[in-house]
């Protein structure tokens, strides 16, 4: 005979000492075992992926740099950043020069959303920027000759 009993949950045989089992009890235990595990491993909603796992494992990056003047200066970034905070060393993050221009120290820039300081962040490339005349009022000192910056960047 059968199995005649079974598990809660799953419906495996739960085989009592009087059971005979049979091969086809066991093809259809190790069915239902790989459909609900097998389901439940690739669910990739309550499962994350390894490049998932290597964002959580080194969430961000810090470094500095030095301005060298430029209008725009490009970083090759080592890995897919998602967002960035740029701000230069020493400064608030917006002052008001002579003639009320507002001189930007201090941006954030995504992928997705762009950049409150005309800075662009590319898959494995951050661009920033260093303005000599002001746009609207707005300055952008992201590059300042022999300025000193910090760059966080987040995957």
């Amino acid at each position: 005979m059968a199995a005649t009993s079974y598990t809660e949950n799953l419906n495996l045989c739960a085989w009592q000492s009087s059971d005979r089992p049979k091969r086809i009890d066991f093809v259809n235990d190790n069915n239902i075992i790989d459909e609900k595990l097998g389901g439940h491993i690739l669910n990739s909603s309550i499962h994350v992926s390894a490049q998932e796992k290597q964002r959580y494992e080194n969430p961000y990056t810090v470094f500095s740099y030095a301005g060298d003047g430029a209008g725009t200066k490009t970083f090759e970034l080592e890995n897919s950043y998602r967002f960035a905070i740029v701000f230069q060393k020493f400064y608030p993050p917006v002052e008001i020069d002579a003639n009320n221009n507002v001189i930007s120290h201090f941006a954030i820039v995504g992928r997705t959303f762009g950049s409150n300081a005309n800075l662009t962040l590319k898959e494995q490339s951050i661009v920033v920027t260093q303005d000599t005349q002001p746009t609207d009022g707005m300055i952008n000192n992201f590059n300042e000759n022999e300025g000193q910056y910090v760059m966080l960047l987040f995957k």
